[in-house]
């Protein structure tokens, strides 16, 4: 055991170094039910007849769901002085289980289930079932049935046959109600045991025998990462049972059988790469600033941003040095992004180059910038005002004729959209805000540190298949994982760039506090149009446009020179729209075409075969 508990922790050492995003689920989503029917052939084949009822509650945005079946998983020490079976699953060892003969049916409750669209793909030691339409959603409640053919559940001991299965495995979501029925061929006495609860647990749950039946439900809600695990037994000569599917595995145990000491040794050099790491970003990645607000000659004294240091921020009228909308993204978050490129489009039309139409799709619309198409109008060509980045966008826009659908730039606007943020880039350098490219010196150390860790864990290898000493090559996995995750704090600002961080700040201060300064819009000409472009690079499009609510007139006739919507001008209504239009010319800029190319003894929760669980999606 002590091989293995060594190995829990080198693994769990190297795993912090992972990332997990968790989608959002609606709270009202639940499993009504699940209801599964396990015919035991005489062959030794299982006919599996599952039943789920799914409730989407409040979900509008879902297909169906998921079903996970394992097919295999890593053969654990036996229990001890539980029974074994004739054919043990060993350490060492990996069972596995077959699944054929899908039917896939579903339908809202209350109607007959149907053929429906689903699909397979392998999720690590499980087969995923993905039942559902892209392009169809579903609500309220459904009813889906899933059918198919098990083979290898079955394990034969010296006086019985057995099933030890989980039959009901981690769902993203509690079961309220479970049912499980084991049939076996008439005239077979059954014997059963159940237990429910989390991995290991021994908690029992109730089940009754009727002759050649055992039926499984639970005593309580099911929660979320609860099992419900079955076991029936028979005599033998019944049913045949074939040997398990069981394979030979080359163990990670057998790579690592030193001693405390060299374990010891690789952790606290796994430390020691960690130091190193945050060692090169406090050398490389922190912010210069001016010692003084005297830095407007050539010889202001600099010196690097202390780690808790800030910078007063003072709320700035304008635009800070005229800086555009893109160029302020830009010193933000030391990218270029498609939102930026959004926010210019913007900001051309409103400066009178191009007028954007919005082409109605259907009734019910409230707002230029509602679901459907827009058209784009150019109104003069580039001139010597617009920027380099200004200019490749407007010309790539009307590449084709002085009028443009947006949907028609879709998987055509990816090489303007790369030129303009080089272009970009290029007058980030050129003002002197960064000493290189944020994304290059991103790349360069995610690649070095990539390449850390992929020497390491190549090291480990060799050094664990030819010594069993393969911990030596874990600090470096670590130190490279960690160098690669912190990538993107290395890129750093200059003086210069981070006092034009600060002035920006305070504009964005201003943007994202409007309805404090709400009296002084009445004399500002069109001032709603020529920021909405920087509040779309802020994030704060909502709370812009809420200030000027009341003037709807006002921006209305102000508006109307570089946009024509389908309905009267509202501005609250308005912000929704704008953020929806953004997110469409930010997805169509940046799309590219796409490539083609080729039981009864010591049992637990858990700690049967089988498994899995499911979501939905």
């Amino acid at each position: 055991m002590w091989p293995s508990i060594r190995t829990a922790g080198l693994i769990a050492l190297v795993m912090v170094s992972a990332f997990a995003v968790l989608r959002p689920v609606s709270a009202a989503e639940s499993i009504r039910s699940f209801v599964a029917t396990y015919n035991v052939q005489a062959d030794g084949t299982i006919n599996v007849v599952e039943e789920i009822t799914w409730d989407f509650g409040t979900a509008t945005d879902r297909h169906g769901i998921f079903r996970d079946l394992i097919v295999s998983t890593k053969c654990a020490a036996p229990r001890a002085g539980a029974e074994q079976p004739l054919y043990p699953c060993q350490d060492g060892m990996r069972r596995r289980w077959e699944y054929s003969g899908f039917d896939v049916k579903a339908a809202p409750a209350g109607q007959t289930p149907a053929t429906v669209k689903w699909g397979s793909e392998r999720v690590d030691d499980a087969l995923r079932l993905k039942i559902g339409d892209g392009n169809v959603t579903v609500s309220g409640t459904w009813v889906y049935l899933v059918s198919y053919t098990l083979k290898g559940a079955l394990d034969a001991y010296s006086g019985h046959d057995e099933l030890y299965w989980n039959a009901l495995g981690t769902w993203t979501y509690g079961v309220q109600s479970v049912r499980i029925d084991v049939r076996l061929p008439e005239g077979t006495e059954v014997r059963a045991a159940c237990y429910e609860g989390a991995t290991r647990s021994t908690s029992t749950c109730p089940f009754e025998v009727d002759g050649n039946v055992a039926t499984y439900t639970s005593a309580t809600l099911v929660q979320i990462g609860q099992q419900l695990t079955i076991v029936a037994g028979w005599n033998k000569g019944i049913v045949e049972v074939p040997p398990p599917f069981l394979e030979d595995i080359k163990g990670i145990d057998d790579f690592f059988t030193g001693d405390a000491l060299e374990y010891g040794g690789a952790a606290g050099a796994g430390a020691l790469g960690f130091v190193g790491v945050a060692m090169l970003w406090w050398r490389h990645g922190r912010d210069r600033r001016y010692r003084t607000i005297y830095y407007l000659n050539e010889d202001a004294a600099e010196h690097t941003k202390p780690l808790f240091g800030h910078d007063d921020v003072v709320v700035e009228y304008l635009p800070p040095d005229d800086l555009k909308p893109a160029q302020m993204g830009v010193i933000l978050d030391e990218r270029a992004d498609p939102v930026d490129i959004t926010a210019t489009i913007i900001d051309l039309a409103v400066r009178g180059y191009l007028h954007i139409t919005e082409i109605e799709k259907g009734k019910g619309l409230t707002g230029i910038f509602s679901k459907g198409d827009w058209k784009l109008t150019k109104l003069k060509s580039a001139d010597g005002q617009l920027a380099p980045y200004e200019r490749e966008v407007l010309v790539g826009l009307f590449s084709s004729g002085d009028e443009v659908e947006l949907s028609d730039l879709k998987n055509k606007f990816y090489k303007t959209l790369k030129k303009a943020q080089d272009d970009l880039y290029e007058d980030a350098l050129a003002r002197r805000w960064f000493p290189r490219r944020p994304a290059a010196t991103k790349g360069i150390w995610v690649a070095i540190g990539i390449g850390v860790a992929v020497l390491g864990a190549g090291f480990a290898f060799v050094v664990g298949a030819v010594f069993a000493r393969a911990a030596i090559g874990i600090p470096f996995v670590v130190a490279g994982l960690a160098l690669a995750a912190l990538a993107p704090s290395m890129p750093r600002r200059t003086a210069t760039g981070s006092e034009a961080l600060r002035r920006v700040l305070g504009f964005r201060l201003y943007v994202s506090t409007a309805e404090t300064h709400r009296q002084e819009f009445n004399e500002q000409r069109n001032i709603f149009a020529r920021y909405l472009p920087y509040a779309i690079v802020f994030g704060c499009v909502e709370k812009w446009a809420k200030a000027f609510e009341g003037l709807d007139d006002q921006v209305g006739r102000e508006t109307a020179a570089w946009y024509t919507g389908a309905a009267v001008f509202n501005a609250v209504s308005f912000s929704n729209s704008v953020q929806g239009f953004s997110s469409n010319v930010s997805s169509t800029v940046a799309s590219t075409p796409s490539s083609s190319g080729s039981g009864f003894s010591g049992g637990s929760s858990g700690g049967g075969g089988g498994g899995g669980g499911g979501g939905s999606w």
